[in-house]
Parts: structure tokens; sequence; C-alpha cells
């Protein structure tokens, strides 16, 4: 299916999550994810202020993901990010709901900044340069790997790329022992609301 077209995307989104149920052919829905990646283009203009984020799912095995996907949708404190395209970073939005998890995981870890009605965490540097697994891709890189962000969270490296106006498809990767794999995929949608 061809996603060049202003709702294609969004509908071939929408399908693949259907597929996504854990009694569906999940092996082809994420295989297809990856394609839908690869087919991306490097975002232009550059994402700048509020992205509202989705999980689409985790990549990780297929005894995982559907669990994993389970817990997400009864609790999700993602609400997206927030881009600096002048400065090249970024921060996480949370819900404030997350803050007793942090502090649970990481006790020491300061939030960027903790408001009312979100938490500003997990600051990152972007870049545009091909995708560690899809070389052939120029993306937008999400980079934690420095010392503001605790250990764990600088092991994460998302990848963008953008699929419509205003729509990006994310690739989550993982380093272990010095080589990446993708744990994940999720969209970030500008909304007119936002701005």
């Amino acid at each position: 299916m061809a996603v060049d077209d202003r709702t294609g995307a969004r509908q071939h989104l929408r399908e693949i999550e259907d597929r996504l149920r854990p009694d569906a052919a999940r092996a082809y829905a994420v295989a297809e994810l990856g394609d839908m990646f690869r087919t991306g283009r490097t975002p232009d203009p550059l994402p700048n202020g509020m992205f509202r984020g989705h999980l689409v799912t985790a990549s990780i095995s297929g005894l995982l993901d559907p669990f994993a996907l389970r817990i997400a949708r009864m609790w999700m404190p993602w609400l997206g990010k927030s881009f600096d395209a002048n400065e090249m970073r970024g921060v996480n939005v949370l819900k404030p709901a997350a803050r007793g998890a942090m502090r649970i995981l990481w006790p020491n870890y300061a939030p960027e900044r903790e408001l009312a009605d979100r938490i500003e965490a997990f600051p990152f540097r972007t870049r545009v340069a091909p995708g560690e697994l899809d070389p052939g891709v120029d993306v937008l890189k999400i980079d934690y790997d420095f010392d503001a962000n605790p250990h764990l969270v600088r092991r994460i490296l998302d990848e963008l790329v953008q699929i419509d106006d205003g729509l990006y498809l994310g690739k989550i990767l993982f380093r272990r022992q010095g080589s990446w794999s993708a744990i994940g995929y999720f969209t970030l949608e500008r909304h007119a609301a936002d701005d």
C-alpha cells in the first residue's frame, strides 16, 4: 500500500495496529512497520515544538510484545516530545503521574522541569545521519547518550522519519554490547491545538 497520500499513512498505521493484536499476524505487522520506516523521508523541516507521542508497539519478541503493549495501553505516562530545532535538542514530556515510577526506577534522577500538567525529562540531542539498522535512510537521530540521563536511558537511540505531513514514525533502538537492536515503534504528530 502506498503511503504518499495525506490520509494513507494514518490509515495504514491503523491497519498495522489492528494486526498487532496477540491473535493476529504480529511478525507481518512488525515487518510492515520496518518497511514503512525505510520508505520514510528525512524530516524536513525538522520538528520544532511539542509533538504528541503514541507507542505503536514493542518489537522485542513475539512473546513479550503483546504483554508490553497491553501494559502500555493501560498506563502510558509518555505524552510525546518537545523539540528545539534551532538548538538541535529537546525533552520527553510525561504525565505528572510518572513521578512515582521515576522515583522508584531512578531515585537520583532530577527531571529537567516538573510542572503541574507535565514533567519534562530525559533530554536528547538531535542530528540527521544514516540509520543504524537502515543505513540507506537518513533519519533524525534522537540521542540520549550524555550525563544528564540515567544509564539505562543512555542506551536508547530513537530514529525518526517523516511519513506524512506532520506525522513521524520513530524506531526505538537499544544498545547491547556495542550493537543496536530495534525494540519498538512510535509515532509523533503535530496538532494545531499544540501550537
